[in-house]
């Protein structure tokens, strides 16, 4: 029940945020996307695996900041990806349980370049209330968690944590992908 609750959920969003991406791009649209988006992704879950250990090693207002950013950032990307999977035939695959939810698998097929081989998408989500909530998705078994996490934890290494905050605050006034 939870599987076919899960995908339910996310067959829903996808389809509204598709159908918001075809509208004009205005002010409005950029608004609507934000709030679809926020209905399904769980930011703070995807900002604390990626930040993994340094999580507890800040203040609230710093991880509260950190989040904001994150937020925006793959709020940008995530609407960047969809709107070049406009042009795709997307097919649902299936769910199947994990240890703290469901994912759901999808396959999206150019309909243009049909040569060109399907994209996985996979969905990682937990029920959050009464709906469900994406902590990580999966591009050809590429997690967004995972890639966040080195990037991050690569940038901490390097220049701490304000150099991490710095770049986040350039990519987004650069609109810029993500470090």
């Amino acid at each position: 029940a939870q599987t076919a609750e899960a995908e339910a959920f996310i067959k829903g969003k996808h389809n509204k945020v598709r159908a918001v991406l075809r509208k004009p791009d205005t002010p409005k649209r950029a608004e609507e996307l934000t709030d679809l988006l926020g209905e399904f992704l769980d930011y703070d879950r995807l900002a604390r695996l990626s930040l993994d250990k340094e999580w507890d090693k800040h203040s609230k207002k710093e991880v509260d900041h950190f989040v904001s950013l994150l937020r925006q950032l793959v709020e940008r990307q995530y609407q960047r990806n969809m709107e070049s999977t406009l042009q795709y035939k997307v097919k649902w695959v299936g769910t199947e349980a994990i240890d703290d939810g469901v994912t759901v698998t999808s396959s999206a097929q150019s309909v243009t370049k049909k040569r060109q081989p399907p994209i996985t998408i996979d969905y990682s989500m937990s029920p959050s209330g009464a709906e469900w909530k994406v902590f990580d998705i999966f591009t050809d078994d590429v997690s967004l968690v995972k890639n966040y996490k080195r990037q991050f934890r690569r940038v901490i290494k390097e220049e701490g944590w304000n150099g991490l905050i710095e770049r986040m605050e350039k990519k987004l006034a650069a609109e810029d992908e993500l470090i």
